[in-house]
This record gives C-alpha cells, sequence and structure tokens, in this order.
C-alpha cells in the first residue's frame, strides 16, 4: 500500500509541471497542489503501520512511534532533524517580518518536516531486506525521469514544463517539474552511485545497469551546471580515495565514470551546454557569501549564538511564488539590499541559512550531519566490499554549500533523504550481519571444544 501510494506520488511530482498543477489559498498564502500532496503522503508515511508476523507483544502506537524515532542505526538524525525545524519555527517570532512573509515562511518548515519524515518512513517503514530493491528503482526511475527531460530538451519532442533546444534556445540545458539545471545534481550523484555500486556488487543484467549508468551521467553534464562538474569530480577522487586497497573496485568504478563522461561529452558536443562551464565566476553568489559573512562578523555575540531567526534576511517564499521563478527548478537572481551590502533573496546555500538565521544550532546541527556522512562512510569502507555509495552521498553533501536544500526544493530533497537514509539503513544491515555471523562462529568453536572434551 505504501509502496503504491509513494510511486504514484513520484509520478505526479516528475511528470506533471507545476504550471498545470492546482493552487490552493491557505490563510492568503498560495500553496501548490504537489506541496499538499508532499504533506499528506507524508502524514500517511507517519503514521502507517506495518503489520509484523511476530508472536511478541507490540507495542502502543505512540511508543512505537517514539522507539522508530530513537533507533540507533540512523545514529538519532530524525529527532536532531525535528527539533531544528521546530527551534526555527520558535526563531520567526524573532525576525520582525511582515505577517504575511511569516505565514509563507511558516509553510516552507512544514514541507521540509515533511519532506524528511517522507524520506526517512520510506526506509524506516519497510523490511531491512527490501531497501535495496526500492533504492534500485528509485535509481531506475529517475534515470527514466532524466531521460525523458533530456530528450524533451535536446529534441522537438514537446513535452509540458521542458523548453525544447530545437525550437526555443539552443543554449537550454536539461531540466524539468523535479528539478532545474542547477540542482539536479543534488539527488542525481547519489543515484549514480548507487548504480555504480549495483553494477560491481550485482554483475546480473549489465548491459542494463551500463545503460542508467549512461542515462544519469548524460543527465548530469546535460544540466549544463558547474557544481554538477565539481560534485562529480569530488565523487571520483572519494571512489578513487576509499578504494584504492580495493583495486578491481576503484578501477572499475574509474572506468565507468571515464567512459560515460566521454560518451556523454560527445552527444551534447553539438550543443552550446558547455559554454558556461569555461567560467565559475558567479558574483551574485559571491556578494551573498561576502554580505553574510559581514553580518556574522558586525553584529553581536548572542545573535551568533541564537541566530538572527528564520526568514529574517531570507524570507523567501513569496517572492518565489508571486515571481513565478523555479516554477520548472528554473534559475531566478532577485536582489535584496541590506546595510551589510547587496545579496540574493534567498541564500543560495544551505550552510549559510542555517548559520545567519538560525546561529549556533544551525551550525552544530550541520556539523552533525557531516558527521553521519563520515561515519557511513569510514563504516563501510570498513565492513562493505565497495562503499562506493557512501561517496556519493558524502559527495552530494558538498551540494549543501553551493545551493539552497533542505529548507526548499522539498521533493528534490525528499529523494536525498531516501538515498542517505537508505545507505545507512543498508550499512547498519550489513554491520549486523557480520555480527551475527561472528557470534554464530564463536558459538560454533565454543561447542566444538565442549563436544572435543566430551
Amino acid at each position: 500500500m505504501l509502496d503504491v501510494l509513494f510511486w504514484l506520488s513520484f509520478f505526479y511530482w516528475t511528470v506533471l509541471p507545476s504550471t498545470q498543477t492546482p493552487w490552493f489559498e491557505i490563510e492568503s498564502i498560495p500553496v501548490n497542489g504537489k506541496d499538499i500532496l508532499l504533506v499528506v503522503v507524508a502524514c500517511i508515511f507517519l503514521f502507517w503501520q506495518r503489520r509484523k508476523k511476530t508472536s511478541s507483544t507490540t507495542l502502543p502506537r505512540r511508543e512505537h512511534l517514539i522507539a522508530t524515532f530513537l533507533e540507533p542505526w540512523h545514529y538519532h538524525l530524525p529527532i536532531l532533524t525535528v527539533s531544528l525545524i521546530f527551534y526555527a519555527t520558535l526563531s520567526l517570532q524573532d525576525s520582525r517580518i511582515d505577517p504575511r512573509d511569516a505565514k509563507g515562511m511558516i509553510c516552507t518548515l512544514i514541507l521540509t518536516a515533511s519532506s524528511f519524515l517522507l524520506g526517512y518512513n520510506a526506509i524506516a517503514k519497510r523490511p531491512a531486506a527490501s531497501v535495496r530493491l526500492f533504492l534500485w528503482r528509485l535509481t531506475v526511475g529517475l534515470a527514466g525521469v532524466g531521460l525523458l527531460y533530456t530528450v524533451a530538451s535536446l529534441s522537438s519532442f514537446q513535452f509540458a514544463g521542458v523548453r525544447s533546444a530545437l525550437i526555443n534556445d539552443p543554449t537550454v540545458r536539461v531540466q524539468g517539474p523535479l528539478f532545474g539545471s542547477d540542482d539536479g545534481y543534488f539527488v542525481l550523484i547519489p543515484a549514480l552511485a548507487f548504480a555504480i555500486q549495483e553494477l560491481i556488487q550485482t554483475p546480473t543484467q549489465r548491459l542494463f545497469k551500463l545503460t542508467i549508468i549512461f542515462i544519469l551521467m548524460l543527465t548530469l553534464i546535460g544540466l549544463g551546471s558547474r557544481g554538477a562538474i565539481l560534485i562529480i569530480g569530488v565523487f571520483l577522487c572519494l571512489t578513487i580515495l576509499f578504494n584504492k586497497n580495493k583495486k578491481i573496485a576503484a578501477l572499475a568504478a574509474l572506468g565507468v565514470i571515464v567512459f560515460v563522461m566521454i560518451a556523454a561529452a560527445i552527444v551534447f558536443a553539438t550543443s552550446n551546454t558547455g559554454d558556461r562551464l569555461q567560467s565559475l565566476e558567479d558574483s551574485s553568489r559571491s556578494d551573498t557569501y561576502l554580505t553574510s559573512f559581514k553580518i556574522i562578523g558586525n553584529r553581536t555575540t548572542e545573535l551568533n549564538i541564537l541566530g538572527s531567526g528564520y526568514g529574517s534576511y531570507w524570507d523567501w517564499y513569496i517572492l518565489d511564488i508571486e515571481d513565478g521563478s523555479d516554477a520548472e527548478g528554473g534559475r531566478t537572481f532577485k536582489i535584496i539590499r541590506t546595510s551589510f551590502g547587496p545579496m540574493l533573496y534567498h541564500p543560495h546555500s544551505t550552510f549559510l541559512l542555517l548559520i545567519v538565521e538560525l546561529g549556533m544550532a544551525g551550525f552544530l546541527y550541520f556539523v552533525f550531519l557531516w558527521t553521519v556522512y563520515a561515519r557511513l562512510l569510514l563504516r563501510d569502507s570498513r565492513k562493505l566490499e565497495f562503499p562506493i555509495l557512501g561517496c556519493g552521498i558524502l559527495a552530494s553533501g558538498f551540494s549543501l554549500f553551493m545551493n539552497f536544500f533542505i529548507f526548499r526544493l522539498q521533493m528534490l530533497t525528499c529523494l536525498w533523504w531516501i538515498f542517505l537514509f537508505g545507505a545507512l539503513a543498508l550499512s547498519s544491515s550489513a554491520s549486523s550481519s557480520r555480527t551475527q555471523n561472528t557470534m554464530l562462529h564463536q558459538e560454533g568453536a565454543q561447542f566444538a571444544r565442549h563436544a572435543d572434551r566430551i
């Protein structure tokens, strides 16, 4: 039941453009029908109880929810994330922004919580044995979506919400209802990493898996994003570094990535997508970073600890809606003026929002998130044969410096949470299996010694 609901929602989010979805006004705030669906599906996943075939006494509903949140396999990330969202909600009182803008920012926090809870429960509410298959289906689904967007962008194929390069603009980049050209790599990199790991670990259906990898890389190159190229480079370096003692895995992963990059580059050689990649200069983002650090350097220690309040500098929700920006993930550069200098209307960086508006709580959460990445990768590199998915998760974490996720682009972020918790679940499952095997071996040795004495 839950899987059917998830895949129907996935189809709705990825194929139907926002321009063709209904809008509703809630407390004078316009809300997209896709966002309402996200909240509804997240609530269903949160309160749905899977029936377990067991003779043991089941916990009451409330105790079950609390126990699920406190399970150690996810390093208590759910309770900390929910706490951060609650802190951001309380800090809105100190933001001193327009009441309508404050309602809009509350809406973003509801969507942020829904995105996280859906991503977490999509993994936590399923048997451990089915996590890997679910991640593979999601990877194939993302490849199919990427192929659809790519074909629509580079041909005369008409698809609602996607501009065609042959009809409108020869420099158009791959984008669609789910992700834009500047943010799609956030979830495509973990999907690519999982596909490569599946190819190496389970060498069946090799041609199909190579096709999935090629499509994902084709989409990544077609984004024409400098951030995507940087994250691919980070992923490649991490893969080589953490598989250096596994020469076959390192060489195989390197060969796959290089081959697919060359093939994808050849496909896009006739377009002008790569023109934008020749320079890393971005003055508007640079001004935003500079102004943000001026704010931190010139305010009181108390404000640096508590933060200025969620939405105090970047009350972006109403601006997004009224301007119609990013309806399909497009890129806009509205500039706001502050006493410390100009900056973009939203931070274009999750890290900046956490340290400027949420203060020490946001900074500690960011550090903790990176601790989870590191522990996942280090644990996988010791206990798993090919920790390539962990490399992809860690590489995608650098995106939080360069773009604004988690609190924005919630449907894309939800899929990223699924890959993160899926990686944690697979790692924990592998660790548990190894522990059980060790215990069985020790028990067998003890039994053999006892038999010898008899």
